[in-house]
């Protein structure tokens, strides 16, 4: 699963729409004064941080519901600004399952979790080679229709388990369709449903015509 030792209880990071994936890197600001003080303590600890999506638009509520599953990340960069905010990056390591949120007296939530595999690696065989160019080719259709212009070309030299942990946490999926993407029992499953959705993307992102062929 991981080398590294990880924690049975963890501080939760409540975010809508943010993926988080083992392996992939995740920049924050962060500006509440919770979730300072949450960042501030796990980096007098462990520096580890439980990223997980609310299951419902009632983010400011300070039990609004959250999934069961989500993703720990280890801080691996960390500075303050002049203006107060906290300037992060995440580093994943292993999706989890809540098995009870803790009562504390911390401004944020914690929780007791399982771990879950990773299943982030692929055989490298035919098959998975096919699937590669399809993936590849899926995020050619729909990379250049994003606004902010994403560049391709290191995408190309990016290994499997690179490109499929990249995409799924940077495209901009519904956070319905990012869930299902850290929820995928593995790697497999995770890239069929990541060309799905970029196929999918790349469709409705082409401009409708009036025109009719005879």
């Amino acid at each position: 699963m991981n080398d590294i030792s990880l924690p049975k209880n963890i501080p939760l990071f409540p975010l809508t729409g943010v993926l988080l994936l083992p392996g992939g890197l995740l920049p924050l600001q962060i500006f509440e004064q919770r979730y300072l003080q949450m960042f501030r303590d796990a980096l007098q600890g462990d520096s580890i941080i439980g990223m997980i999506q609310l299951s419902s638009g009632l983010q400011h509520q300070p039990k609004a519901p959250i999934y069961r599953t989500g993703c720990t990340g280890k801080i691996t960069h960390h500075e303050d600004t002049s203006d107060g905010r906290m300037l992060v990056t995440l580093h994943g390591l292993c999706r989890f399952v809540i098995i009870e949120e803790q009562n504390n007296n911390h401004l944020y939530r914690t929780a007791e979790v399982d771990y879950l595999p990773s299943g982030n690696t692929f055989d490298e065989d035919a098959a998975n080679a096919a699937k590669h160019q399809r993936l590849l080719t899926a995020a050619s259709l729909y990379l250049p229709t994003l606004e902010n212009n994403v560049q391709l070309n290191p995408l190309l030299e990016a290994s499997m388990s690179e490109l499929v942990t990249v995409l799924s946490m940077h495209c901009p999926f519904s956070s319905k369709e990012k869930q299902s993407l850290l929820e995928a029992k593995d790697q497999n499953v995770r890239v069929d449903l990541l060309i799905k959705l970029l196929e999918h993307a790349a469709l409705e992102s082409w401009p409708s015509s009036n025109q009719t062929v005879n």
